[in-house]
């Protein structure tokens, strides 16, 4: 049997049209045409044509429709003559009125083998719209098919024109990138990811060009490790990522918080604290005057107080970070002032920031608006509350189109979301870009 992936000759589209009229079933033609039965299938019911009846009611149930004055919400002939009458002889046309109206054939030869009206005996004096299977048509259109990715873009000028509308306030105005967009607008858009770039870099949509577009961030390539040294450091014992695996294994449903920092200007010693919660992405920070344990002790210290305390401990049981110095003394954040252990905290193997790979994205999105070479020491804690209301409010395709707003609502308590006094935004007035901030 031929490749069901082969491409069809006008010989075979002719053999095709042949079959439909002289075999019985699908798996008949298949073999005496040498062709996967599917494709077979597949390719009949895509180039098979609807050609409409010369009849004024075109309706494929008009030879069975029982209705009587029902098509039209107030029939003439009840209102003038108070008669009744069939709506498929009207002279009042209710295929523009009526709701089931349909020109596709209901006959047996269109929902089973052959799928067109070629070779029917009734053909001829049948009144409905048929499918037809012409082979010169469909020859026609195999050719159009293959050669039009190759002719360039099909769209109208119009077309164009109207992207451009709805493209231009949200890439231009409010720095959103397509991927975002298409999120929210993937419906309205009407093309791919793929077609739009394609457009832009062929500028032909007006007003848009690549510069125009946010940076697509090229990550460096993994290199494996050749030899792992592990850290002697008195901190790490019982709390390395392999200790990390074998817990979350004992433990599937826990939450697992990722926990970093990001850093200011070299002159200036404010930083920011970032946890991340893994399953939702939503992201907390806090302003720290300087990168020391102490100041991140500080900040578990002040979300103890404000979260109750069983609120605190199913949101914050598993903490993944760096072993940086900041993170040094894992006794002030896993014990909570009365010596309860709250949390387990687990530390990433050295120079291994990809085992806590989710929060190293998103300071992505946090560095579009606070870009690098920031001094963090301009800006409030209201200011950080507000840029994170716009990163954990815009739409993410991992997590199908939703933001993480919405998604941490369904994994963590509400109350801790108010520890950055989180409000979720519309997706068309997210802006994750340093104008957000006129400092």
């Amino acid at each position: 049997m031929e490749s069901k992936y082969e491409r069809y000759t006008y010989e075979t589209i002719d053999r095709i049209a042949n079959s439909l009229v002289i075999c019985n079933s699908a798996s008949e033609a298949s073999r005496d045409l040498g062709i996967d039965v599917s494709g077979l299938i597949k390719h009949i019911k895509k180039y098979r044509v609807l050609k409409e009846s010369s009849g004024r009611n075109k309706c494929a149930l008009k030879q069975t429709c029982k209705k009587r004055n029902e098509a039209c919400t107030k029939c003439r002939f009840i209102t003038l003559y108070n008669q009744k009458k069939a709506c498929a002889s009207c002279k009042i046309n209710c295929n523009e009125v009526c709701k089931d109206y349909t020109k596709v054939p209901t006959c047996k030869r269109i929902s089973k083998w052959p799928y067109v009206c070629n070779g029917c005996i009734k053909k001829e004096r049948c009144n409905l719209c048929k499918f037809i299977y012409d082979p010169s048509d469909v020859w026609k259109v195999v050719l159009d098919n293959r050669s039009k990715p190759r002719k360039g873009s099909h769209a109208t000028e119009e077309e164009f024109v109207r992207l451009s509308k709805l493209l231009s306030p949200l890439i231009k105005e409010k720095h959103q990138s397509l991927p975002q967009i298409f999120q929210t607008h993937k419906v309205e858009i009407r093309w791919s990811y793929v077609s739009i770039l394609s457009f832009i870099d062929q500028g032909l949509i007006p007003g848009i060009k690549n510069i125009d577009l946010t940076k697509r961030v090229r990550y460096p390539k993994n290199y494996k490790k050749k030899t792992n040294v592990p850290s002697n450091a008195a901190f790490i014992s019982r709390r390395t990522y392999d200790d990390f695996v074998v817990f979350i294994s004992e433990n599937p449903f826990l939450e697992v918080v990722e926990m970093d920092t990001v850093l200011s200007t070299r002159e200036s010693n404010v930083c920011l604290l970032t946890l991340l919660f893994r399953k939702s992405n939503f992201m907390l920070a806090f302003l720290l005057p300087r990168k020391t344990s102490q100041e991140v002790k500080k900040v578990f210290q002040v979300m103890r107080r404000n979260l109750k305390e069983e609120v605190f401990t199913a949101a914050f049981r598993v903490i993944l970070t760096d072993n940086g110095s900041e993170f040094a003394n894992p006794i002030d954040i896993e014990f909570d002032e009365q010596g309860i252990k709250t949390t387990s905290l687990f530390y990433c193997d050295p120079g291994k920031s990809g085992q806590k790979g989710k929060i190293e994205k998103n300071h992505v999105e946090l560095r579009k608006i606070f870009p690098k070479g920031t001094d963090f020491s301009i800006y409030t804690q209201e200011d950080i509350n507000m840029a994170l209301r716009h990163i954990n409010s815009e739409p993410r395709a991992i997590l199908n189109g939703s933001c993480p707003g919405k998604i941490a609502q369904v994994f963590i308590d509400p109350e801790v979301m108010t520890l950055i006094d989180h409000k979720t935004i519309n997706p068309d007035e997210v802006l994750v870009h340093p104008s957000l901030f006129k400092k």
